[in-house]
């Protein structure tokens, strides 16, 4: 019976070990820290008919002008519009791109996503 123990007491042991182990992985299995600075600019889409321009177009029109792009996602402003046909739906571009193009990005109208508090990613489903 003795000898049971220590054969429990070395399987615990080694099932923390591994769990510690494991933990330790996981901070390097977390996405990579931002490589820029994140913007936004609104999509001009309404509510009911939509419209605007979408990010793709959006991320070109930054490409074309100089600006590289490291990443490109949908949100949403996280602002509060009332539910009318016509009325600003919220949706915006978010652009993650090289803090020394801040200059560049805000020529073009783009601002940091810091100023929206509430602002969220969302799917890229065009309209």
């Amino acid at each position: 019976m003795h000898v049971h123990r220590r054969a429990e007491a070395g399987r615990i042991v080694s099932l923390l070990l591994a769990c510690t182990l494991l933990a330790g992985c996981r901070c390097r299995l977390k996405d990579p820290p931002p490589s820029g600075t994140r913007y936004y600019v609104p999509l001009g889409s309404l509510q009911c008919t939509g419209g605007g321009k979408s990010v793709a177009e959006l991320e070109q029109q930054l490409r074309k002008a100089g600006i590289t792009v490291n990443r490109t996602a949908c949100g949403v402003d996280g602002r509060m519009y009332p539910a009318v046909c016509g009325a600003p739906d919220g949706r915006i571009g978010i652009f993650e791109i090289p803090a020394d193009q801040a200059g560049s990005a805000a020529a073009l109208a783009l601002q940091p996503l810091s100023t929206l508090p509430d602002a969220a990613e969302t799917s890229c489903h065009e309209r």
